[in-house]
């Protein structure tokens, strides 16, 4: 692996760092305190990041997506998510889910739906998630049972990004649950065309980026909207997870190195006892401690997307990554707010809000605990799981 970023996604990072800091960071604490961004602000900041290539990041040019790799999405997301994690969620999930619809052979459909998500005037999600599956995606309960020339789909999904604003929604759904994994299937579910119900779920962290509950009732969805055949769609799906492991390491690592940041700047000009608290030893143990969790996260994380760039399945790196910078945000953020004092606990300050944020990335996409049992499966070839 070349450690070495060419010189474009040298100019893209620094570019998109600037832009950032500049128009973005100023507003960030203020408008993350006012909860999920409501669907127009969220299309506007779509709009206003995907010159950059934040919107279709991975959607190749002939589709009109930015034709990116991945490890130009672990750049820009790096630098989104410690900026501002609740707009990084918004703008990952449309992007990423668009990636997904991208990949279906149902070529008409692709047609139709990709240009508005592409040009930032729609926004998408997928949704795997239910309230009583979490980690073990292979027991998917929401139904699809076709009736005539449309799939009625039955079912609850539960945290959901993107799930209250989105105009599209990827469902994986089972046609026959007897099957198992080789029932399940997804669909592209339109609002406006097949409408269910949203409802938003507070949480502790990331909270401009909308979570939801989504209840699908007798929701028919023509039957040319299906993506994935029954079998493929949950071979997509875990794919799909793969990806989306990386993407919550590679947050972690933007939130804990902004808090590094952050931490760096206070204690350089924070006076006690005569001179400045980063002169005192525990004080830089800290910092050198909260330094070499992230960058050994962030080896990880780009060993992971490195990998999928060169067309492996990178299942274990994935975990790997996901486990050890999530949990080593929550430390970094942690210590953050200790070498802050009482101000790390305020919110005129920064780190409280990177600590919140960290500690949700640890949850999502399967915890910690589960990760660890996918290394010792890839590792050991025995399985924990069921």
């Amino acid at each position: 692996m070349d450690f070495e970023f060419t010189e474009e996604q040298k100019m893209l990072q620094d570019t998109v760092r600037r832009f950032l800091k500049e128009r973005i960071a100023p507003i960030a604490d203020e408008e993350d305190r006012k909860g999920p961004l409501r669907k127009e602000d969220a299309r506007r900041y779509l709009e206003d990041l995907s010159p950059f290539g934040y919107v279709g990041t991975l959607v190749p040019e002939s589709y009109g997506g930015s034709g990116l790799t991945h490890i130009d999405w672990a750049i820009l997301h790096e630098e989104l998510r410690g900026c501002w994690a609740g707009l990084g969620g918004v703008v990952g999930i449309t992007s990423s889910s668009s990636h997904g619809i991208s990949e279906s052979e149902n070529e008409e459909l692709k047609r139709r739906v990709l240009p508005g998500l592409l040009s930032a005037k729609t926004i998408s999600c997928t949704a795997i998630t239910e309230p009583n599956v979490g980690s073990d995606a292979g027991a998917i309960e929401t139904k699809a049972v076709l009736d005539g020339d449309h799939y009625l789909i039955n079912g609850t999904k539960m945290w959901i990004s993107n799930g209250t604003i989105a105009d599209y929604v990827v469902v994986v759904a089972t046609v026959d649950r007897s099957k198992g994994a080789q029932g399940i299937c997804q669909l592209l579910v339109e609002r406006e065309v097949s409408p269910f119900t949203a409802r938003e779920i507070k949480k502790m962290g990331v909270k401009a980026f909308p979570t939801a509950e989504l209840i699908f009732d007798n929701c028919r969805v023509p039957r040319e909207n299906l993506l994935k055949a029954p079998g493929a769609g949950f071979k997509r799906a875990l794919r799909g997870l793969t990806f989306a492991r990386c993407n919550a390491a590679i947050a972690s690592v933007g939130v804990a190195q902004a808090a590094i940041n952050a931490s760096v700047a206070y204690v350089k000009q924070r006076p006690q006892f005569g001179k400045l608290i980063g002169q005192f030893q525990l004080i830089q143990e800290m910092i050198a401690d909260m330094v070499a969790e992230v960058e050994a996260s962030r080896l990880l994380t780009y060993r992971a997307f490195y990998l999928l760039d060169k067309g492996q399945i990178a299942r274990k790196e994935a975990s790997i990554a996901k486990a050890y910078a999530t949990e080593a945000a929550v430390r970094v953020t942690s210590k953050a707010i200790q070498v802050h004092g009482a101000y790390g606990l305020s919110e005129e300050y920064p780190v409280e809000r990177y600590f919140r944020d960290a500690r949700v990335y640890t949850i999502p996409d399967g915890t910690t605990e589960i990760q660890k049992l996918i290394v010792g499966r890839e590792v050991l070839g025995l399985s924990a799981f069921v």
